[in-house]
């Protein structure tokens, strides 16, 4: 399945200084990379090989090191947090370790927030690798977490909550296996006006593998504009 900017996949304009004009190119970058880290930890080749390989690597890092400006770019664009309503993320920022499609760092998990629903909810989708295992077959923690992370910050935004994570519970009740779909709900439970409390699970094959809960501090939007901009 074809995914945002990818060959096949949907186009996607993004509003960003070091992204616009070059998105399907750039996603074709990162997936590149996704794919030597995967390989990288998978493979197998002789010593000779190995070093042969680690030199073409450094090789086109030099190449693609010789395009990186002085002053990065901003991690943020103008699709950034002044926008209003819930966040569409890979627009607002392309470049985020989890839902990131730029970074290759990133799975990424794909968000999409369906006000429609009630509670309003975010659904986060992601098949993670070998690059993410952590007990043998399965997800590692971390990431279940921080995908966690970030499918909540998408839900605060959708009671205009913005602001960051003060406190993320997870409760792993089975195992989380790799190459399988995983899909992350969360919604708000309360909001103050100050204080956000998100609720939210994991589930493959409708399974659920856990659960999570998080606090959050909303901030104002000139606030989360000052924090986006020392980025």
């Amino acid at each position: 399945m074809a995914h945002i900017n990818q060959p096949d996949g949907p186009f996607q304009a993004i509003d960003h200084p070091a992204v616009a004009g070059r998105e399907r190119e750039l996603r074709a970058l990162a997936d590149a990379v996704r794919r030597l880290v995967a390989a990288t930890v998978t493979n197998t080749a002789s010593p000779a090989d190995t070093a042969a390989l680690a030199d073409e690597a450094n090789a086109l890092a030099d190449r693609i090191e010789a395009h990186v400006p002085a002053e990065p770019p901003p991690r943020f664009g103008p699709g950034g947090h002044e926008m209003e309503g819930p966040p569409i993320t890979h627009l607002r920022a392309p470049f985020d370790y989890v839902t990131g499609i730029c970074n290759p760092a990133a799975v990424p998990v794909e968000m999409v927030v369906h006000m429609d629903s009630d509670p309003p909810k975010t659904r986060g989708r992601a098949v993670f690798t070998t690059v993410y295992e952590g007990p043998p077959g399965c997800v590692h923690g971390a990431a279940i977490a921080a995908a966690f992370d970030m499918v909540f910050t998408s839900a605060c935004s959708t009671r205009n909550a913005s602001g960051p994570t003060m406190m993320l519970s997870v409760r792993y009740r089975r195992p989380t296996l790799l190459d399988v779909e995983t899909i992350f709900e969360g919604w708000v439970e309360t909001f103050d006006g100050t204080i956000t409390e998100v609720k939210g699970h994991a589930l493959q094959d409708g399974q659920v593998t856990a659960v999570a809960e998080g606090v959050f501090r909303h901030l104002d939007r000139e606030t989360l504009n000052q924090l986006a901009q020392r980025g």
